[in-house]
C-alpha cells in the first residue's frame, strides 16, 4: 500500500493519509533542518490556510521524516510572469474574419487586465516581493527587469502587443525564467505562465532541460491555457502537465477569456498562502523524491516541488 501511495500522489498532487513508517533514529548532532514550500486547496481550488503542524506528514523516498514547524511563509516571492504574444493572442483562434480585429483588441486587453491584477495583488500582500515580465512570441523577451515597483510592472503590461505571425516559444522562456529566478535572494520562486491554445510551439528545448534549470533555480511553475481552438499542443501540453506535477504549481485550462482574470487572482492567492515547512533529514542524506501528505483531511490537493531541497 505504501509503495502504491508515493506515484500516485506525485502525479495528482492529492493529499494523502500516511500510513505507519519507520523513522530513523536521529540524534541532535545527525539531523539537518530543510524547508519546503506547499501550496493547499480544497476542491475548488481556494487556498486551504488552517493546517497546522501535526497535519502534515513528509516522506524522502520511502523514509518519514520529522516535520519540525508548518506556518504561513511571509517571505517575499520571486515570480516570472509570462506572456503569451503569439499571433494566438490577438484573437484569431476564436474570431472570425469580420470580428477579428474587435477580438484581437479585447483578447489582449483581458490578458493585460488578469496580468495586471495578478501582480497587483502579490505586491499589494507582500511588497518585498519581485517579479519580471517576460513574452514569448516568436523570442523570449524580458519586459520588465525583476523589480517590486508596481508602476514599472503595469507599465510593462501596457506594452504587450500580439505579433502577426509570431509562434510560440513557451519552453524556451521557462527556461529563461528559471536562470532569472536563480540570481534572486529569496527561497520563494515561482514562474506563472498565460498562453493561448492551440499554438504552434517552436521551442527545441527537450524536457531533461527543462526540469535541469526548474531544479537549479528551486522554482515552482504555474500554468494556464486559454483553450480557444478545437486541439491542444499535444506535446506542450505533456510538458507542462509534466513540469507542474514534478517541480509544484498547478496546470488548469480554460475555455472562457473572461474567466482570465479570475484564475491569475487564485494563482496569486494560492503562491501567498504558501506554507513554510521545516523538516529533519539525517545529515547526509540524499533522497531522490520528497513527498508530503495531510493527514485525516480529505479533498485537498497539495503543490509542492518533488524535488528535495539540498
Amino acid at each position: 500500500r505504501r509503495r502504491a501511495l508515493v506515484p500516485l500522489a506525485g502525479l495528482l498532487g492529492l493529499a494523502v493519509t500516511f500510513g505507519t513508517f519507520t523513522t530513523p533514529g536521529l540524534t541532535a548532532i545527525e539531523q539537518d533542518e530543510k524547508t519546503i514550500f506547499l501550496s493547499v486547496v480544497d476542491k475548488d481550488g481556494k487556498s486551504v490556510t488552517d493546517l497546522t503542524t501535526p497535519d502534515l506528514a513528509i516522506l524522502e523516498d520511502r523514509d518519514e521524516r520529522q516535520v519540525v514547524n508548518v506556518k504561513k511563509s511571509t517571505q517575499p516571492l520571486a515570480i516570472v510572469v509570462l506572456a503569451d504574444t503569439t499571433k494566438q493572442a490577438g484573437g484569431t483562434g476564436m474570431m472570425s474574419s469580420q470580428t477579428s480585429q474587435t477580438g484581437a483588441a479585447e483578447l489582449i486587453r483581458d490578458i493585460r487586465v488578469s496580468l495586471g491584477t495578478f501582480m497587483k495583488d502579490i505586491v499589494t500582500a507582500n511588497p518585498a516581493s519581485q517579479m519580471m515580465l517576460m513574452e514569448f512570441g516568436q523570442a523570449a523577451v524580458p519586459v520588465t527587469k525583476m523589480t517590486s515597483d508596481l508602476t514599472e510592472l503595469e507599465k510593462g503590461v501596457t506594452r504587450l502587443f500580439p505579433k502577426p505571425g509570431a509562434d510560440s516559444v513557451l519552453l524556451e522562456a521557462i527556461i529563461e525564467a528559471a536562470k532569472e529566478l536563480s540570481k534572486t535572494k529569496t527561497p520563494r520562486r515561482a514562474i506563472v505562465a498565460l498562453n493561448i491554445e492551440p499554438g504552434n510551439e517552436q521551442s527545441e528545448q527537450n524536457i531533461r532541460k527543462l526540469h535541469e534549470e526548474l531544479t537549479k533555480a528551486h522554482a515552482t511553475i504555474w500554468a494556464v491555457s486559454l483553450q480557444v481552438g478545437q486541439n491542444k499542443n499535444q506535446v506542450r501540453g505533456l510538458v507542462l502537465e509534466k513540469l507542474t506535477a514534478d517541480h509544484g504549481g498547478r496546470r488548469e485550462f480554460i475555455q472562457s477569456q473572461s474567466a482570465l482574470e479570475l484564475i491569475m487572482k487564485t494563482f496569486a492567492d494560492n503562491l501567498l498562502n504558501q506554507y513554510e515547512v521545516t523538516y529533519k533529514r539525517p545529515a547526509g542524506a540524499k533522497p531522490q523524491r520528497v513527498l508530503v501528505g495531510v493527514k485525516g483531511r480529505d479533498g485537498l490537493k497539495l503543490h509542492a516541488s518533488l524535488i528535495p531541497p539540498q
